[in-house]
């Protein structure tokens, strides 16, 4: 494994600590910190802050298993649409719920920080494979992995 990527691993694994400590930094849900529903599950199961290393262990192992695959890029483009996919009938099926307990304006705010994130995130990625880019394919990993871990799947939930 290069230091380029052993770089990526380890900046990567604390910037995925950091983005899952916001759970535990704030009170409660808001559009800035969204709570993904199985972040918020992890934390109730899992001893106290054991939900810290958890998405930064998958991003490793992930990183590890993956990074060095030809077809690399490609892998994140399509987990990349099918979490966007996956992500947006999420919202279809919860939008209601969301809105009851809420609001309509924080839904609609995290939609939009989902689709944008989304968007971005395959663009990157497609922008990985165009250019055949390691560096901006890693940045799609990460960025993918960030995502789920900040404000994918949102808890709609009563407030905590």
């Amino acid at each position: 494994m290069k230091t380029i990527d052993k770089i990526w691993m380890f900046f990567g694994a604390v910037a995925m600590a950091i983005v899952a400590s916001f759970l535990f930094l704030v009170d409660s849900m808001s559009p800035f910190v969204p709570m993904p529903f199985y972040m918020l599950i992890l934390a109730w199961v899992l001893p106290y802050g054991f939900v810290i290393v958890i998405m930064p262990a998958i991003y490793l192992i992930e990183f590890k298993l993956l990074s060095h695959k030809k077809n690399f890029g490609k892998i994140i483009l399509v987990a990349a649409s099918l979490l966007f996919i996956l992500n947006i009938l999420y919202f279809w099926a919860t939008w209601e719920y969301g809105a009851l307990y809420q609001g309509e304006l924080h839904v609609k705010i995290i939609a939009i920080e989902n689709t944008v994130g989304f968007l971005s995130l395959l663009l990157m990625a497609y922008l990985g494979i165009k250019k055949d880019s390691k560096i901006i394919q890693y940045s799609a990993n990460l960025y993918l992995l960030l995502l789920l871990t900040w404000c994918a799947f949102p808890y709609f939930g009563e407030t905590l």
